[in-house]
């Protein structure tokens, strides 16, 4: 028997025995579980201070791409801002950089990414909604792990960018998103 949560998160709890132990089946899990949870990953472009590390698109129509977390590492100190737009501009990667496919989290599932990314990307920009720094003075750079707690979502032609405040050889972004009915 699955129940509510109580806490309008989402979250269904299932009762195991009369001991009503619980178990917790989180949104992203489900998602997962349907196929519906994908990963957005770029990494070693030759980026410059201009360019964009990672941008995600979500082309449903019907569907909202919610993002669950975003993971960034740059090999030198730098900051990277996160940021927001709608734009109805269909991108070409040839003019903006390159193709990132996105990955379904469920090996079962043939389902594929609604959305379109890009590494290496210029002219993509938006409205800044944080700003993150590895905060480190060495060469010993540690990565960010931004749980978004699922409060971005992206509803049709909706995009996230992650862009490189100075200049970066070698760096890791990741997206992580699911999508769920509008």
């Amino acid at each position: 028997m699955l129940i509510e949560d109580g806490k309008g998160s989402g979250s269904k709890l299932s009762v195991i025995d009369n001991q009503a132990d619980v178990l917790t089946a989180s949104v992203i899990n489900q998602a997962t579980l349907r196929g519906d949870t994908f990963a957005w990953n770029a990494v070693a472009q030759n980026v410059d201070t201009t360019d964009v590390l990672l941008y995600v698109r979500n082309l449903s129509q019907d569907r909202l791409l919610v993002i669950n977390r975003i993971y960034v590492w740059g090999d030198v100190p730098a900051t990277f801002d996160i940021h927001l737009q709608t734009t109805p501009t269909a991108f070409a990667a040839g003019a903006l950089g390159l193709v990132v496919v996105g990955v379904n989290l469920n090996t079962s599932s043939a389902k594929v990414a609604d959305g379109e990314g890009y590494s290496d990307a210029t002219n993509a920009s938006g409205s800044i909604i944080t700003t993150l720094a590895n905060n480190e003075t060495t060469g010993d750079e540690f990565g960010i792990d931004y749980q978004t707690n699922d409060s971005i979502i992206l509803g049709t032609n909706g995009t996230i960018g992650v862009d490189v405040i100075g200049e970066v050889a070698l760096f890791e972004c990741t997206i992580i998103g699911y999508y769920i009915d509008a």
